[in-house]
């Protein structure tokens, strides 16, 4: 079958390494970014002039394509609704799942067929500089972890659509992060050196303040209590929004040390407690997505509750209306909002969002 290979550009040193390592493999090529957010850190002007640098140096045709309508309403409009519900999303999660590997695929598609570059019946690969892996058993494929355990971005990936994973390619999948960049310097690409764009990257302040200023809603500064586990009052908060589980420091309490519990917008309430207390063994995960057959029984398998922490061995037990319950082994900092994604050794199982538990 006749493909043509695309790689998404950032003109950093991930993708910049992605797209040297291919360039030689497939000699119909281009290069595309995503445009989602005004000058956003991963699609400022700055990021456009890199990528179409990075392009003219590898002589491959390279274009834009405006994914700003999905995003705002894909990813930010649910990154705020879920911060308002006293939750904390993954956006780079939804952005994956919804834009990048969906939506930007699809226009880009569009773009090349409008452009003669690619003919009805012929496939789009499509490339990014992400450390994972794509895994196949039997036409069953999944994501698999990275080889480099430290960049391993598997977690952001587990939401990916399964049909249009034979057609992805994770260049840096089997290369640690000190061997892409080294090899992007010996290619002379001074992206080696250049800043990696973090979590939310279309939020240019506070996460209060661009929730405040984008949903003019004054009343989420509002203070309010911050209780204990037991209901009693242990101070003030300054706008419950500001507030996520596991949080220790900013509280401005005595007798310390103290981390947030829950937090509870119903009642604009900040819960905390003792370490023991905030942490817990069990949860429930909604919204989920499989590689696997969704389960039927109670397994053994590894789970991660957010992204870039340790691996934690977790019971599964579904719940049998799409939800499952997992159990691990010892308490950690469970929060609401972020994904849980369940591991069978190196490969991705599936995964879901985190609930609230009842306060």
């Amino acid at each position: 079958m006749n493909q043509l290979m695309a790689v998404a550009l950032s003109g950093g040193v991930d993708s910049s390494a992605a797209a040297l390592l291919l360039r030689d493999r497939y000699p119909r090529f281009v290069g595309a970014t995503h445009f989602i957010w005004p000058d956003s850190r991963c699609c400022s002007l700055t990021v456009f002039k890199r990528a179409e640098y990075l392009a003219r140096k590898l002589s491959i045709p390279y274009f834009v394509v405006d994914v700003q309508a999905a995003f705002r309403g894909d990813v930010v409009d649910e990154f705020i609704a879920s911060y308002i519900a006293g939750a904390t999303p993954n956006p780079c999660v939804r952005c994956n799942e919804r834009v990048r590997f969906t939506v930007f695929y699809d226009e880009l598609r569009k773009k090349l067929l409008a452009e003669n570059l690619l003919s009805d019946g012929e496939e789009l690969l499509f490339a990014t500089g992400h450390y994972a892996r794509v895994g196949n058993e039997g036409g069953r494929y999944f994501i698999r972890k990275g080889r480099d355990p430290v960049k391993d971005q598997s977690y952001m990936l587990y939401r990916l659509p399964q049909a249009l994973l034979p057609r992805l390619v994770f260049p840096l999948g089997g290369m640690l992060k000190k061997e892409a960049i080294e090899y992007a310097r010996l290619h002379g690409l001074s992206a080696a050196e250049e800043p990696e764009s973090q979590d939310a990257c279309f939020v240019d302040s506070s996460y209060i303040d661009f929730i405040v200023r984008e949903t003019g809603r004054a009343d989420l500064r509002a203070p309010g209590e911050i209780v204990d586990t037991a209901g009693r009052k242990r101070g003030e908060h300054r706008g419950y929004i500001g507030y996520t589980v596991g949080q220790r420091r900013g509280l401005g309490l005595g007798d310390g040390p103290w981390y947030v519990a829950g937090v509870d917008p119903e009642r604009n309430r900040v819960i905390v407690g003792r370490e023991e207390e905030a942490g817990r063994r069990e949860f429930t995960v909604g919204n989920a997505n499989w590689f696997i057959a969704p389960p039927e029984k109670s397994l053994r398998c590894g789970v991660r509750i957010r992204y870039q922490t340790h691996e934690s061995d977790c019971l599964l037990e579904p719940l049998g209306d799409g939800r499952v319950r997992a159990v691990i082994d010892r308490p950690e900092f469970v929060t609401p909002g972020q994904s849980a994604v369940f591991y069978d050794g190196d490969a991705v199982m599936g995964g879901g969002v985190i609930e609230r538990p009842e306060i």
